[in-house]
C-alpha cells in the first residue's frame, strides 16, 4: 500500500510539472488562436410547427440524440408543490404499451428525463437506423401524457426514492442546501424531488396544469445530434410532433441569490467524512463572466495543480478536493469543498486557500496552465453527442444561443490576468461566501485521527 501511496503522489508531481511547463511556455507565447471546438457549427432553425430546433450533424458513429427542451423546470414550481416539475416531466415519459417498452430496450434505445434549474428535458437517445420507431413513441407519450391518479402516485414514489439519494450523498445534500439557503427555499431553492409535505400535495389536478401551463409550443425547442442530414431530421420532428398546443410563453420573474443572515448551514449526517464547502452567488451577464467562471471552477479544485488540491496531496488534510459549479438565468454558484475528518484543520485551511486566492489571484504561468485545463476540460464534456447536445441546450436556455458555446475556447484565449484576478477579488472574497458542513462531524468537532490518505 505504501507504495502504491509513492506511486500515487509521484503520479501527482509530474502533472504538476507537466502543468507548470505548458503554462510557462504558454506564458512565454502568449495565448493562441483556438480552432472550433467542432467541425460542424451547430444550426439554429425553426420548424414548421413554429418550435425552434438546433441541429449539428456529427457522423463519427451512426447513433442520434434528441433532447425536448422544455422551460420551467425548478424556477417554475408554486409554492408548497416542491417536486411538481419533475414529477410532470417523470410523467411526460409513461409508455402504456409493454410491448413497445420490450421493441426499445431490444433497438437499444433509451429514454429518459432531467430536470434542472430553468428547464426540463427529454432525451431519446438511439441508433440512427432506429430513429423514426423511437421519435414515433416518444412523439406520442409526449404530446398525449397519461396522468391517472394511479401514475401520479408511483411519480411521487419514485421522487421519494430519489430524494433519499440525494439526502444520503453528503455532495448532494449540501447542494441541496446551498440553494435552498441562498433562494429562500423557493424556487431554484426549492427541494427537486419534493418533500413529504409537498409530495403529499400534488395531485392530478397539479400535474395537469402544469403541462398546460408549460408543454407548449411557445415553451419547447428540439436540440438533435445526428449523423443524419438536417432535412430528414426536422421532417421527422415536423411530422411526428404537431400536436403540441400553442399557448402563451412563460416569463418566470428573475430569482437572485441572496445570502442569508446566517452564512453556515449544518447537516449532521452519519457518514464516514465531513463534507466541508464554501458557496458563492457568482454574475452572469454574458459569455465572459461564464468564462471567467469555468476558469475560476478550474482553478480552485478541478485536479492537480489546483489551489485545493495541496490540501489532499500535500497536507493530508483532505480524501476529496473539488469545485462545482452551476449556471441559472440570474446568475451562477460556485461551490468549492473538501471531505475530510479533520474537521477544524481543514476548514481552516480550505477558507486560508480561498482567501490567498481571492486576495493575490493568479501569475501569469498559473493563468496559463489554467486556460489549458479550461479548453480540455470543455473539450472533454462535449465530446460525446449527449452531453454536447445539452451544453448546447444550456446555452440556448441562457439566453446565449448554441453558437456562444463555439466561441468559448476563444473567450477563454481572451480573459487577460488582470481582468480574472479583479473578478476573483469580487467573486470569491469571504464576507461573500456561504460555509455548508455536512456529516457526523458537522457539530464542529474535529474527530482527528491520521493523516487522510491521498
Amino acid at each position: 500500500m505504501k507504495g502504491g501511496h509513492r506511486d500515487t503522489r509521484l503520479a501527482a508531481v509530474l502533472i504538476l510539472a507537466g502543468w507548470a511547463v505548458l503554462g510557462a511556455q504558454d506564458a512565454a507565447r502568449g495565448p493562441a488562436a483556438s480552432p472550433p471546438p467542432w467541425r460542424n457549427a451547430p444550426v439554429k432553425l425553426e420548424l414548421a410547427t413554429g418550435i425552434p430546433c438546433i441541429y449539428q450533424q456529427d457522423d463519427v458513429s451512426p447513433t442520434t440524440v434528441v433532447g425536448l427542451f422544455i422551460a420551467g423546470g425548478r424556477a417554475a414550481v408554486p409554492a408548497g408543490l416542491d417536486g411538481l416539475a419533475a414529477v410532470s416531466t417523470r410523467l411526460l415519459l409513461e409508455i402504456p404499451d409493454e410491448g413497445k417498452v420490450q421493441d426499445l430496450m431490444a433497438q437499444a434505445t433509451r429514454l429518459s428525463y432531467v430536470c434542472l434549474e430553468d428547464y426540463s428535458v427529454i432525451l431519446v437517445e438511439c441508433l440512427t437506423e432506429n430513429l423514426e420507431d423511437a421519435l414515433r413513441v416518444a412523439a406520442k407519450i409526449v404530446q398525449d401524457p397519461l396522468v391517472s391518479g394511479l401514475r401520479v402516485g408511483r411519480a411521487k414514489d419514485l421522487m421519494t426514492a430519489n430524494g433519499k439519494i440525494e439526502e444520503d450523498d453528503a455532495a448532494s445534500a449540501a447542494r441541496a442546501a446551498v440553494f435552498r439557503g441562498l433562494f429562500g427555499g423557493a424556487g431554484y431553492g426549492g427541494a427537486l424531488y419534493g418533500t413529504a409535505a409537498s409530495l403529499k400535495a400534488i395531485e392530478r389536478k397539479d400535474v395537469l396544469a402544469f403541462h398546460r401551463r408549460f408543454v407548449v409550443k411557445p415553451n419547447l425547442f428540439f436540440c438533435v445530434e445526428s449523423d443524419l442530414d438536417r432535412d430528414r431530421i426536422v421532417s421527422l420532428l415536423e411530422s411526428l410532433f404537431a400536436a403540441f398546443p400553442q399557448g402563451a410563453a412563460v416569463a418566470l420573474p428573475a430569482q437572485n441569490p441572496a445570502l442569508p443572515r446566517d452564512r453556515d448551514i449544518v447537516l449532521v449526517k452519519d457518514t464516514k467524512q465531513t463534507y466541508l464547502g464554501r458557496a458563492y452567488p457568482l454574475p452572469r451577464t454574458g459569455l465572459s463572466d461564464m468564462v471567467k467562471g469555468l476558469l475560476a471552477e478550474t482553478v480552485l479544485g478541478k485536479g492537480p495543480g489546483s489551489r485545493l488540491w495541496p490540501l489532499r496531496a500535500e497536507h493530508g488534510l483532505a480524501y476529496g478536493a473539488d469545485a462545482d459549479l452551476t449556471w441559472i438565468k440570474s446568475g451562477g454558484v460556485i461551490i468549492a469543498h473538501l471531505e475530510t475528518v479533520r474537521i477544524d484543520e481543514a476548514a481552516a485551511a480550505l477558507d486560508r486557500a480561498l482567501a490567498g486566492l481571492s486576495e493575490t489571484g493568479v501569475t501569469e504561468a498559473e493563468m496559463a496552465a489554467t486556460r489549458t485545463m479550461a479548453r480540455s476540460r470543455f473539450l472533454r464534456a462535449v465530446e460525446e453527442k449527449a452531453p454536447r447536445l445539452r451544453t448546447l441546450g444550456l446555452y440556448e436556455v441562457l439566453g446565449l444561443g448554441p453558437g456562444q458555446a463555439a466561441e468559448l475556447l476563444v473567450a477563454i484565449d481572451a480573459v487577460t490576468v488582470e481582468a480574472f484576478n479583479a473578478y476573483l477579488r469580487e467573486t470569491l472574497s469571504p464576507e461573500r461566501a456561504l460555509r455548508v458542513t455536512v456529516g457526523p462531524g458537522a457539530t464542529g468537532t474535529d474527530r482527528g485521527g491520521p493523516p487522510c490518505p491521498d
